[in-house]
């Protein structure tokens, strides 16, 4: 089964291809570690909780987060985004469209090599691409390129690589910093890699135990290995939130997501607070074939009737802004204009419902989400809402009636993306992940000219459009951005890049440990 890179966080693709996984768990690793005279003065080792991953421990179809972040540590992708959102090299130095923007051209960092001593060549990136969208592949980034990238080959040399697109993209760059794209060898075979965690990222796996964690020391292959100050890493597999906490508080591990539990339970003051950017949002997507709303007026009334501003603070403990139902995330460089911010307002709620109350039910996995939107929305007269809440498992089961994709309002959390990429994935008619069965053409087509315009003018205006029918269609409501923010052992000096994360490319750049 395969699923969206653009959603959940605890499960970024929730609905991943299971069939191997059972096999995978039991697997051990048979990485050989780098000895300590090749640290090159790092030193300590940064420990991070994680769950035990549900999914494929594999680069290319790893859904789960956890599965993703533990072979992340080993790989590299092209291109990372940094916690500005702005593009960072990594495997590529350099990127430019052809003047019609159906090709690309990327060229290679000469020099970089996998942790097994052979170099990263252009075949490399070629084949990784091709695994990614072969029509038969089970790769949760597949449906990033689905309709984009046409074909990839070597280029004028074995350090270029040719992307060659079905139609213009100019956010093309920023897809190469989706999930499952690091650059794995030529003739890597999908299922294999906990035996040969081969990679060209920071770290090299030394040992994978199901149930308990992994452990990774510095890779000294790494292309800028000099700037990797940490000497290793560990993950470490905890049953829950509370065990997790409780982990942090003794000093187990070295950061926590900072949520509303944690803030009630800790001293901020003995901690660093890190923030690295804004890494996802929870849509609250509106079945448009499903009564009650079918009526644009009742959905509309429900985003006036949203207290955005609590959300951030009881939801997100404060880490998350408010926003406006559009899928702007505020680190991308256009930004909309023209749109009226929309906030709590009864008297709107009023004049939409006309005097008549509308009963429905909130569908969703993420429990304190809904309790507090079904709270927030029975408070105010017009509304009669019941909360069921699932297990990630029942949400997202397999199937034409999954929860998640058909329920009448649903709470998905999307991870961050370029603006069309959400257009194609959950906006589009025929879409796979479409839980909202809206279609606007309009819509499809200023999003498709947009994403072959270049100039600033063009693409504000465009932008504009796009953001003005979202906000009137409310298919989706939007409102709030989080942001990744942990607590994190004083122990831990310095400022990781961007989030721990798959756009990010985990880098530990900067970071560096004492005691």
């Amino acid at each position: 089964m395969t699923t969206p890179t653009t959603i959940p966080r605890r499960r970024i693709t929730a609905l991943a291809a299971t069939v191997a996984a059972a096999a995978l768990l039991l697997a051990g690793c048979a990485s050989t570690p780098a000895s300590s005279s090749s640290t090159g003065g790092a030193s300590g080792t940064y420990r991070i909780p994680i769950s035990d991953p549900g999914g494929d421990i594999d680069p290319l179809t790893a859904a789960d987060y956890n599965a993703m972040l533990l072979t992340g540590l080993a790989q590299e992708g092209l291109i990372s985004l940094n916690a500005k959102g702005a593009l960072v090299p990594r495997l590529a130095t350099s990127w430019k469209p052809s003047a019609d923007g159906l090709t690309w051209t990327v060229d290679l960092r000469h020099g970089a090599e996998f942790n097994d001593g052979s170099p990263v060549t252009a075949k490399d990136v070629v084949s990784t691409f091709q695994a990614i969208t072969a029509a038969d592949s089970t790769s949760p980034g597949k449906s990033s390129f689905d309709g984009i990238l046409k074909s990839v080959a070597v280029g004028s040399d074995d350090q270029t690589v040719t992307f060659t697109l079905d139609r213009p993209f100019s956010d093309f760059p920023r897809l190469l910093t989706g999930a499952n794209t690091a650059i794995l060898p030529a003739g890597y075979t999908p299922g294999d890699w906990l035996k040969h965690p081969v990679g060209a990222g920071q770290f090299v796996l030394d040992k994978y135990t199901p149930g308990q964690g992994a452990k990774f020391s510095k890779n000294p292959k790494y292309w800028d290995a000099k700037d990797v100050k940490v000497a290793g890493v560990e993950l470490k597999v905890y049953a829950d939130s509370q065990a997790e906490l409780l982990a942090f508080q003794a000093g187990e591990i070295d950061r926590i997501d900072q949520t509303s539990e944690v803030a009630a339970a800790v001293k901020a003051s003995d901690y660093t607070e890190v923030s690295s950017g804004y890494n996802k949002f929870d849509g609250i997507f509106l079945n448009v074939t499903a009564a009650p709303f079918t009526d644009a007026k009742v959905r509309q009334a429900v985003a006036w009737a949203i207290d955005r501003k609590g959300l951030v603070k009881n939801v997100y403990g404060g880490n998350a802004v408010v926003a406006n139902d559009t899928v702007y995330i505020p680190d991308y460089p256009v930004q909309p204009h023209g749109l009226d911010q929309r906030e709590k307002d009864t008297t709107k709620v009023a004049e939409l419902l006309g005097g008549k109350t509308v009963s429905f039910d909130i569908t969703t996995d993420n429990k304190l989400y809904g309790e507090v939107l079904q709270q927030q929305l029975n408070a105010v007269p017009g509304f009669k809402v019941g909360l069921k809440v699932l297990t990630s498992e029942q949400y997202y089961a397999d199937g034409a009636d999954s929860p998640w994709l058909n329920a009448p309002l649903t709470i998905t959390n999307w991870a961050v993306r370029a603006p069309s990429q959400y257009i194609s994935l959950i906006f589009t008619a025929g879409a796979a992940w479409n839980a909202s069965h809206y279609s606007n053409p309009q819509l499809e087509a200023t999003s498709a000219a947009y994403d072959k315009a270049t100039d600033e003018a063009t693409r504000q205006k465009l932008v504009n459009e796009i953001a003005s029918t979202e906000w009137n269609d409310l298919a989706v409501i939007v409102p709030t951005f989080a942001k990744a923010k942990v607590l994190q052992n004083k122990r831990v000096h310095g400022q990781f890049p961007g989030a721990l994360d798959f756009y990010t490319g985990y880098s530990f750049k900067g970071i560096s440990i004492t005691g």
